[in-house]
């Protein structure tokens, strides 16, 4: 009786916490307009190289970002994981996680993202050239702390609280958010057969502040400082839906993402094993087109392949990722990943 409670618990908050993401979402309005949209950029390793489609499998500490639940299905006593990835802009991402169990409490882990943007010459009104030769480097970077555990066979459920951290010149910027996920394994009793359900980004609005906002101006012939009002916007909120389905050595994954960024996506993707050495993976984002504003949202991503190497060495496993996405009149994008489990 205790744990059919704790189910019903487990789900009543889901439940509530979709219904309140898809009041955030759809909202043309809100498009362009919302803040930390670092927390969008991707990482990890198989995952990503299936397009993101799979959240009802993906496990261990790839699963941190794209579904928490995933962590409670970690194999080892303890993993770790580090991808390095270079995107639009030649801007670098990188990303490291560690997990560990932590008996019937369930498994816990940290994670950071981070990004490097290289040096920025700084221009002024006077120097619109940056001929002074000075530099500046923004940070924008993501800490989570990670919650999971296996609530049965066939459920997981995990959390995710991060802190959003921005800075420039003279300003900063931070918000508090959480993803929420939950999976389910073997549905209707079919065997391989798994939905996946993330909340994603729920959190405090994110606001700039500092000296960067003060301007100057005389009054009564003293100078004067005032700051200018800046807006505090929304996170990009996201809501994805999963499912997938393992036939032989081929795993075939599905997902409907919701979002108050942009278009809505149909995300496919797919995984062949060899031998549980050597993977394959695909996948396919598609942006629904909203008849009634079919100029806002569109997105530069298609394609995405990755392949991946599994080894066990003793007490060991090996993990190496590597994932390609080209871009729209963008470029294209590359990661790569490694991971460890003990």
């Amino acid at each position: 009786m205790r744990i059919r409670k704790k189910y019903n618990i487990v789900f009543a908050l889901v439940i509530l916490l979709v219904c309140s993401s898809l009041l955030f979402s759809g909202d043309v309005s809100r498009i362009g307009t919302t803040a930390g949209v670092q927390v969008q950029i991707p990482v990890g390793g198989r995952t990503f190289g299936m397009g993101g489609a799979d959240i009802a499998n993906t496990s261990s500490v790839d699963a941190i970002y794209w579904n928490p639940a995933g962590l409670g299905t970690i194999e080892a006593s303890g993993a770790g994981f580090f991808s390095s990835s270079k995107i639009i802009a030649d801007i670098n991402v990188n990303y490291f996680s560690i997990a560990v169990k932590a008996g019937e409490l369930g498994n816990i882990g940290i994670s950071l993202k981070s990004f490097d943007f290289g040096d920025i010459p700084i221009t002024t009104q006077y120097d619109m050239d940056g001929e002074s030769g000075a530099t500046y480097s923004p940070t924008f970077s993501t800490i989570g702390l990670s919650f999971a555990r296996k609530l049965s066979d066939k459920i997981n459920f995990g959390i995710t609280g991060k802190v959003i951290y921005e800075s420039i010149p003279r300003a900063t910027a931070t918000a508090l958010a959480f993803d929420i996920g939950i999976q389910y394994k073997n549905l209707m009793d079919i065997e391989n057969l798994a939905i996946g359900l993330v909340v994603q980004n729920v959190g405090t609005g994110m606001q700039y502040s500092g000296s960067g906002m003060l301007t100057q101006a005389e009054e009564d012939g003293y100078d004067s400082f005032y700051e200018r009002g800046t807006s505090s916007d929304q996170l990009p909120t996201s809501l994805k839906m999963g499912m997938s389905y393992q036939v032989g050595p081929v795993m075939l994954a599905g997902s409907y993402l919701v979002n108050n960024t942009q278009r809505d996506e149909l995300l496919l993707g797919g995984e062949f094993n060899l031998a549980g050495i050597l993977f394959l993976r695909g996948g396919y984002t598609h942006a629904l087109e909203d008849p009634e504003n079919s100029e806002f949202g569109e997105t530069v991503y298609g394609l995405t392949g990755g392949a991946g190497l599994r080894y066990d060495l003793g007490n060991f496993k090996i993990m190496v990722d590597y994932v390609y996405r080209p871009t729209e009149n963008l470029g294209n994008e590359s990661i790569i990943a490694f991971g460890v489990g003990f």
